[in-house]
């Protein structure tokens, strides 16, 4: 199954970097990012201490991420010094789709 490095970068006021990543399978990162262009926008996303960055689009929001192909063995030396789950701070935006996307799609099993 291939794997993806999907890194987030943004910048809150000039005074804080956001930046975080999770390895997903392709299949997640396929249906989290159909999730997020059925989500309404604009969205607020927080990002830490009561702190919002606002994403007028899905457009605006989905330039944050950076999406790599990762071999196996890559995802072994990340996850050795990285653990296994999400490192940083990573507002992946879920579960905020009408329900009619999740009555199509159903709700993904992480």
């Amino acid at each position: 199954m291939s794997k993806l490095l999907v890194i987030f970068k943004d910048n809150w006021a000039d005074e804080m970097d956001i930046v975080g990543f999770n390895i997903l399978t392709k299949e997640q990162w396929e249906y989290k990012e159909l999730e997020i262009r059925e989500t309404p926008f604009p969205k607020e996303v927080g990002v830490g201490s009561n702190e919002q960055i606002t994403y007028d689009n899905v457009e605006q929001y989905l330039a944050m991420f950076t999406i790599l192909e990762i071999s196996d063995e890559e995802e072994k030396t990340i996850r050795k010094f990285f653990g296994n789950y999400m490192f940083g701070i990573f507002p992946l935006i879920e579960g905020e789709a009408p329900d009619s996307f999740y009555e199509k799609h159903g709700y993904y099993q992480d």
